[in-house]
């Protein structure tokens, strides 16, 4: 513990240097004293910025506090000090004990300005780009101009000048980044990504989420909010959680990586209705569903799997709704459902056909994240590895010697729509396979 003293606000205050915090105490006892958590890794940034002039020096310490709601926010601490040496000594004592945080210097940055309300582009350039040449971050931004020209960019990125990958965007741009950081890695490990049964490598740079676009759920289950602040400072910090993915594969070819959600029938029909609708911006969500769920269609299903709690070969077929997995877990706290990445575990929830009333009521758990979503005896939740759905009664038609769908079936997969052209599909679990800024939300 070291005690220095400086003054602040033209009052002399105590300066106490801990091994995990600073804290500051104004002498006058009717003040409160300000502490800087480090342990907790509040601290952004130290700027030794001194004034020579009348014998006066300054500290201006940069750093992170929290406000309501989860979200964050940079503060400034200014110290004042006619000694040199002492400005020196606190500068120096706070470097040292961030020497080995691993905070980014350089970042790409890609942008969809096509977002939501097509603000991306505003959201960076005003908010979170000041913040980060604050801390002397390099970025090299792109802006995208077609659809999954982020999965390519990143497939041409010199992986080793960057640090870590943001996006600005919505949950779509977070799915085509993670579909071209896992593409990209398996490439340069010389990993065949159309072997469905294949171990994906993990990914060495973090992803971080700059939340522009209509729904933002990812950020919102990583941050605790939607807030654009919160998120930029979480890259800032440097802080990373692992988050898993699952395969598609159709036809002895991968589809697709999904990073949040892979909804078959239901909701990939309510994705599918809503993209017709795309005017309509954020309502679309609250509105079209309604109609897909009075329409809803059933599908006569095989799903086999081998239930990990049993180890035990299973088949379930039925006529069914839909058959969901949730990529970022959830899990039951109290009467709310928490969301949590990276677990080692996946699961498959089959709807079966059921009474209207008691389906909308499900539904409606689902969509608030209220406890007991899946505690309904049309229900049927599996922990797997991987599993394989089967189409057993939908028309077919021969082409280049493969039996594909007449019709269309469609896929949820992290907002977008992924169409199912084959009569099976094959899902697989890829534990941590990437890596997003953020921190476990207790």
């Amino acid at each position: 513990m070291t005690t220095l003293n400086f003054w602040k606000n033209s009052k002399p205050c105590e300066v106490v240097l801990y091994s995990s915090s600073v804290q500051v105490t104004y002498l006058k006892k009717s003040n409160k004293p300000v502490t800087v958590d480090i342990s907790y890794v509040y601290l952004l940034a130290v700027l030794g910025d001194y004034h020579s002039g009348n014998n006066h020096h300054a500290v201006h310490l940069h750093f992170v506090r929290p406000v309501v709601n989860r979200r964050l926010r940079v503060d400034t601490l200014t110290l004042h000090s006619s000694d040199l040496d002492t400005c020196q000594l606190l500068v120096k004592a706070l470097e040292d004990q961030l020497a080995d945080t691993e905070r980014p210097q350089k970042l790409a940055v890609i942008i969809n300005p096509n977002s939501g309300k097509k603000q991306a582009e505003k959201v960076f350039y005003k908010k979170v780009q000041p913040l980060f040449k604050l801390c002397g971050i390099e970025t090299k931004v792109v802006v995208t101009k077609a659809p999954k020209q982020a999965r390519d960019v990143l497939q041409t990125l010199e992986m080793e000048d960057v640090d870590g990958i943001i996006t600005v965007g919505g949950d779509g741009l977070y799915c085509e980044v993670l579909n071209g950081l896992i593409l990209r890695t398996q490439k340069d490990h010389g990993v065949d990504v159309h072997d469905k049964d294949a171990r994906m490598v993990p990914s060495r740079l973090p992803i971080g989420i700059i939340p522009a676009g209509t729904g933002d759920m990812v950020v919102q289950y990583l941050h605790g909010t939607r807030d654009v602040m919160t998120a930029a400072v979480r890259v800032l910090l440097g802080a990373t959680l692992p988050a898993n993915a699952v395969s598609v594969h159709q036809g002895e070819q991968l589809s697709a990586f999904s990073g949040l959600v892979l909804g078959f029938g239901l909701q990939g029909d309510m994705m599918a209705d809503c993209e017709r609708f795309r005017w309509m911006g954020h309502r679309r969500y609250n509105v079209i569903p309604i109609g897909t769920v009075l329409s809803r269609r059933s599908l006569d299903l095989e799903v086999e799997y081998v239930d990990e709690d049993t180890q035990q070969v299973t088949r379930t077929a039925d006529a069914m709704y839909s058959v969901d997995t949730y990529v970022v877990s959830k899990r039951e706290v109290g009467e709310h459902v928490q969301h949590v990445f990276g677990t080692d575990d996946m699961h498959v929830h089959m709807s079966s056909k059921c009474a209207l009333g008691k389906h909308v009521q499900q539904l409606t758990k689902l969509k608030e994240n209220t406890a007991g979503v899946f505690d309904y005896d049309f229900m049927t939740t599996a922990r797997v590895e991987s599993y394989t759905v089967r189409l057993t009664k939908a028309p077919t038609v021969l082409q280049e010697g493969r039996r594909v769908l007449k019709e269309n079936y469609n896929i949820n997969c992290d907002g977008e729509i992924l169409r199912v052209t084959h009569p099976e599909y094959h899902v697989r679990l890829h534990r941590h396979a990437v890596r997003v800024f953020g921190e476990t939300i207790v």
